[in-house]
C-alpha cells in the first residue's frame, strides 16, 4: 500500500504537467525495449481517473494503443534489425537463441506471461521479431496481451482504489491462502493454455 501512495505522490505531478502525452511515449518506449514507468503511470492515471481527475475511456485508448502500436515497432525491430543488434553488441548470440527457444516453446503465451514480468515484458516483442515468429501470430497474441494488461493495470486500480483498506484487511488475515489460490489458478490456466496450444501447432 505504501509504494502505490509513494507512487501517487512521484508521478502525479508529472501526469498533472504532461498528461496523456507522457503516457503514451512511457507505455509506448517499453514496447520497443526501452525502460520507462509505462506501467506505473498507468496505474496511477488510473487512480486519478476515479478521483476525477482524469478520463478513464481516454486512459484505456491512449494506453491500449500506444502498448500495441509500441509492441510492434518492438517487433518490427527485431525482425529487421538482428544482425544489427549483433553487430553493435546490443544483444549476444546467447540471448537469441534463448528468444528462439522460448518463442518456439510457448508462443502466443509467452506474450501473455510477459506482461506481467518486468524486464520480460519490455523485450518480448523484440524476441518474436528476432525468433521470426509469424506476424499473425504476434498480431493475435500481442491484441489479447495488451488487453489483459490494460485491463489489470488500467482499469481495476480505477475501480479498487476506494475499496483499498477492505481489499488490505482482507488480505491480511488470509495472504497465505490468497497467494496459494492465486497462484495455483495462475499456473493452472497457463499451463492447461500451453498444452492446448502445442496440440493445436
Amino acid at each position: 500500500m505504501l509504494s502505490i501512495e509513494h507512487l501517487i505522490t512521484d508521478l502525479t505531478p508529472l501526469l498533472h504537467q504532461y498528461g496523456y502525452l507522457l503516457l503514451a511515449l512511457a507505455i509506448a518506449a517499453e514496447g520497443v525495449g526501452i525502460p520507462a514507468p509505462g506501467q506505473s503511470l498507468l496505474v496511477v492515471a488510473s487512480i486519478l481517473a476515479s478521483l476525477g481527475e482524469m478520463s478513464l475511456p481516454l486512459i484505456i485508448t491512449v494506453a491500449g494503443s500506444s502498448a500495441f502500436l509500441g509492441n510492434t515497432c518492438g517487433y518490427w525491430i527485431g525482425l529487421q534489425c538482428e544482425h544489427m543488434l549483433i553487430r553493435k553488441n546490443w544483444i549476444s548470440q546467447k540471448t537469441i537463441d534463448k528468444c528462439h527457444l522460448f518463442i518456439e516453446s510457448y508462443g502466443i503465451w509467452g506474450l501473455l506471461m510477459s506482461r506481467y514480468i518486468e524486464g520480460l515484458k519490455q523485450l518480448m516483442p523484440l524476441a518474436c521479431g528476432i525468433a521470426k515468429m509469424p506476424f499473425k501470430e504476434f498480431l493475435v497474441g500481442n491484441t489479447l496481451a495488451v488487453i489483459l494488461w490494460v485491463i489489470t493495470f488500467g482499469v481495476a486500480p480505477a475501480y479498487l482504489y476506494d475499496k483499498r483498506e477492505s481489499l488490505l484487511s482482507f488480505y491480511h488475515h488470509y495472504a497465505v491462502v490468497t497467494w496459494f489460490i492465486v497462484t495455483g489458478l495462475i499456473m493452472l490456466g497457463i499451463f492447461i493454455g500451453i498444452r492446448r496450444y502445442q496440440k493445436n501447432r
